[in-house]
């Protein structure tokens, strides 16, 4: 293993790896794709001796573990976002939920380390992520330029302490926070100006005699996919597609590289990166300004895998909830939706 590296194979609940996110090497990232595969053989090979009538432990107290790593934005990871999106660069600063989608792409490497870290349950190769949600916190400390410039950021990214029991498995969450150094007076602190949480979803069996995790869920938007009021545009992602975001985020599981690999997976073929495809809806969606110059709360929920390639339409719907305005969207082919999500103000 690269010596950058070798701080994950620590049992240390918190360790530093001092590079920035986006400065994995391609050996690295080979890397830990072979330890999230190692991971998942060893737990197949577990189970396997143990005996077929063996149960793996299910279980919601997730070991207390967490990676951080300086952070400096580059000229590379804006031009390679804005490749793999089209989006004009002057537009991630203007429209914030797009620059919620950036600031995930350049800090999840952070995420990818910790699920790679030692004692780390989640198995990536058999996990998928269901459902993510950010927060831009301070939107006039999150500009290109700053970000550029800021000396002392720092990305942490920790694994939540309970996991929730669901019909398909286990789901996980992983918080990833940027700060930056903040000046309060005369004192210094880091202050968070963004934060995500990846959803993954581990699948189990669940025996029917254990009792599902209580979760509460909005009720979910019903978008009216044969008005065609809504339709915002066409988003359309090429059999290469998955390639130019992976450059952005790091994420090459082989899912999203080869068609082989997705169908050993049980999937359809090739498959887009879920953050990749709500980027590329808001990258065609008409963009109105916001009420205030505040924060910004996105939620993004993959319902279907997308296959590439890929031509679905961007359908838009906007409510007003207790004075507060509510912007929908939807990436639809015919009557299916495959990715859904909503942003609004903080």
């Amino acid at each position: 293993m690269p010596s950058r590296l070798l701080v994950l194979s620590r049992r240390d609940s918190h360790v530093h790896v001092n590079f920035h996110p986006t400065d994995l090497t391609l050996l690295e990232v080979t890397i830990l794709i072979f330890v999230f595969i190692f991971k998942s053989v060893l737990t197949g090979l577990m189970i396997l001796i143990a005996g077929t009538g063996h149960r793996q432990k299910i279980t919601t107290a997730m070991p207390k573990l967490s990676v951080s790593m300086p952070f400096k934005l580059t000229k590379e990871d804006v031009n390679l976002y804005t490749k793999a999106t089209s989006l004009a660069p002057g537009d991630l600063d203007s429209d914030r939920a797009s620059k919620a989608l950036f600031l995930s792409a350049v800090t999840e490497p952070c995420m990818l380390l910790l699920v790679a870290k030692r004692g780390c349950p989640i198995q990536p190769l058999g996990a998928v992520n269901v459902r993510n949600s950010f927060e831009l916190l301070r939107p006039e400390l999150c500009s290109v330029s700053n970000l550029q410039s800021a000396e002392g950021a720092m990305v942490v990214a920790t694994l939540c302490p309970e996991a929730r029991i669901v019909k398909r498995g286990v789901e996980f969450d992983l918080v990833v926070e940027l700060g930056v150094k903040f000046s309060d007076g005369d004192a210094m602190e880091i202050k968070t100006i963004f934060r995500q949480v990846f959803t993954m979803l581990q699948f189990a069996r669940i025996p029917k005699t254990m009792k599902l995790s209580e979760v509460v869920h909005q009720a979910e938007f019903e978008f009216k996919l044969d008005s065609e009021t809504s339709l915002a545009g066409l988003v359309t992602l090429p059999w290469d597609g998955p390639r130019g975001w992976a450059r952005v985020c790091k994420d090459y599981n082989p899912i999203h590289i080869w068609s082989l690999a997705a169908e050993l997976y049980g999937l359809p073929g090739r498959i887009a990166h879920g953050n990749h495809m709500a980027a590329l809806a808001l990258a065609k969606m008409e963009r109105k300004p916001l009420m205030s110059e505040g924060g910004l709360i996105l939620d993004v929920k993959f319902k279907r895998p997308v296959t590439v390639p890929a031509r679905l339409d961007v359908r838009v719907e906007e409510e007003k909830i207790e004075g507060v305005q509510i912007t929908h969207f939807a990436l639809a082919g015919g009557e299916k939706v495959y990715v859904q999500g909503e942003y609004s103000e903080l």
